[in-house]
């Protein structure tokens, strides 16, 4: 499949270079302008216009430079070299974090690791390990979709295509999977969350009616209501006694209704958390699933993480980033009945291959 970058880089070289310079003429006439000696700002709204200028010129100059990108079965081969699958360690397409936490994380980029003793006509990238890596291009500047270059990489690339971090699992063909044995497993935690709304609600009710009991004495009875000798005192207790009850009522209440819950079948993994909206993944969506400690060392239990395949995401950002490869922390499986002792064959007998955990 061949993949070409003109058409993405020209539509946004146009459009930093047409701003640009609207902004650049406002700014020169806002400085010629009777102004009364103020400059600061015009200079500076100017310099920025023509930062964004330079911006959109230099994407129209990465525009007209000859690229190629084709991934068959082959290899890759690029514009200036072919490198067969043979001559390639590892590709993968690379994540960077957001420059902050509020915007969105930016495409990847697709890295090339070549074997020992191959070299290509370009800078290879600053790297702490022994590897030789080469960045190829950046996915933001196809005119493909990163779906489409996922879809290439693994149809081609087989064990080539490192679709997650080398301390979790060495590639695998990304078509390979394990058995598909039929019916949905569902592990749901807090069993007792029917017992236990009952008991509290039966708790508040009892509360309630000595707080109205008391309440409706007090009334009746005027003259017994000597607050100065602490008579409301077991009126507030009551009270405050309700109150917490009701409130442990409504925590139960929601638990029995929307618990934790994991289920595992044929079709994907989803979990979801106590009161919340579940988090679903085909495993078409799937590189690797993983029980063990979580990835970034903040929690030595057992939690379940999921590494989806570049451009297969959920509907919310991944929780996490570990070298390149992005990943959706879902929860700690020791929440759930039987633990990680009961979860993890379910999981490997659906997710054959694809479960690389430790536990």
């Amino acid at each position: 499949m061949e993949f070409t970058v003109g058409r993405t880089l020209r539509r946004r070289g146009k459009r930093w270079t047409f701003w640009g310079l609207v902004v650049l003429a406002g700014a020169l006439v806002w400085l010629l302008g009777p102004r009364g000696g103020e400059v600061i700002g015009p200079v500076s709204v100017g310099a920025l216009a023509a930062v964004a200028v330079w911006h959109g010129w230099r994407d129209l100059s990465d525009a007209r430079r000859p690229f190629r990108l084709r991934i068959d079965e082959f290899g890759i081969t690029l514009h200036d070299a072919e490198l067969s699958w043979e001559q390639i360690d590892a590709a993968a397409l690379w994540h960077y974090a957001a420059p902050d936490s509020e915007s969105a994380a930016p495409e990847p980029r697709l890295m090339l690791w070549t074997a020992p003793g191959v070299t290509l006509p370009r800078r290879r990238d600053r790297t702490a390990d022994a590897r030789t890596r080469y960045t190829l291009v950046k996915c933001a500047d196809l005119d493909q979709s990163v779906r489409e270059l996922t879809a290439a990489l693994a149809e081609h690339g087989g064990a080539h295509f490192e679709t997650a971090p080398r301390a979790v699992r060495a590639p695998i063909p990304v078509a390979v999977v394990g058995p598909r044995p039929g019916g949905e497993q569902i592990f749901t935690a807090d069993d007792g969350a029917g017992r236990r709304t009952a008991t509290w609600a039966l708790s508040a009710l009892a509360c309630s009616a000595v707080f109205g009991s008391l309440v409706l004495y007090l009334v009746l009875h005027p003259e017994q209501a000597d607050y100065d000798a602490g008579t409301g005192i077991p009126v507030t207790v009551a009270l405050l006694a309700a109150i917490v009850c009701w409130i442990q009522t409504a925590s139960s209440y929601v638990r029995l209704r929307k618990p934790l819950r994991l289920r595992i079948g044929p079709s994907g993994i989803g979990m979801r958390e106590v009161a919340g909206e579940e988090s679903y993944f085909r495993w078409a969506q799937i590189a690797t699933v993983t029980v063990g400690s979580h990835p970034g060392g903040l929690d030595p239990r057992p939690c379940l993480t999921v590494w989806p395949l570049p451009g297969a995401y959920g509907q919310e950002e991944p929780s996490l980033l570990v070298d390149g490869h992005r990943a959706y922390v879902l929860d700690r499986v020791d929440r759930l009945p039987g633990g990680a002792e009961a979860v993890v064959p379910v999981l490997r007998a659906f997710a054959g291959e694809r479960y690389a955990g430790t536990a």
